[in-house]
């Protein structure tokens, strides 16, 4: 066999790996082409789900985005009659603490199936894929179980606290006219 045939035998082994690099390449680009239309779409149907949770009593009602942002909060016509404001602010946190995080553990349990790149093969001197996404969230939501148990366990709990004082009402707010005001030593003719 002479120099010249090994080259061309050269060449075309580096002309059919080239050729195998391409497919390969083309197919992963088609493959993140189709996955990233599918997140637009997903991100497009988040965008439009809200989420509403009421506590057991109906007190507190919540909606919230897919994000976990509060969107509404309505309260019951009877709520300030049946609890303290310190209840109905627990109440209400924990009731946004649940629909927040019921937001955002669907929307995470929608969007994990995308981030699987266990089928992306590995392309040898690039960095893989999968060394480069999180896995699990930056921050862990909320549990919305355990947020309701928490509601249900000071609810059922509530009649021992009822022995506590009962709050404060002012008849007069803090800043009243004194009744020796001397409006002759005021040079500005009024109170400031």
């Amino acid at each position: 066999m002479s120099g010249r045939d090994d080259f061309d035998a050269g060449r075309q082994d580096l002309a059919a790996r080239n050729a195998a690099l391409r497919d390969q390449i083309d197919n992963m680009l088609s493959d993140l082409r189709r996955r990233t239309a599918e997140i637009q779409e997903k991100q497009s149907a988040a965008a439009q789900q809200t989420f509403e949770v009421a506590s057991d009593d109906g007190m507190v009602t919540v909606r919230v985005d897919a994000t976990g942002t509060v969107q509404e909060l309505a309260l019951s016509p009877k709520a300030f009659e049946r609890t303290t404001p310190e209840k109905l602010a627990r109440s209400i946190t924990s009731v946004i603490r649940e629909a927040a995080g019921t937001a955002q553990r669907q929307l995470q349990s929608e969007f994990a199936p995308l981030a699987d790149v266990s089928d992306v093969p590995e392309v040898p001197g690039v960095p893989s894929l999968a060394g480069l996404l999180r896995q699990g969230p930056l921050v862990e939501p909320p549990n919305p179980d355990v947020e309701r148990q928490q509601r249900r366990a000071e609810d059922s709990a509530a009649p021992a606290s009822n022995s506590a004082p009962p709050p404060q009402v002012r008849t007069a707010p803090d800043d009243e006219w004194d009744d020796d005001w001397e409006w002759e030593n005021n040079r500005r003719g009024g109170r400031r």
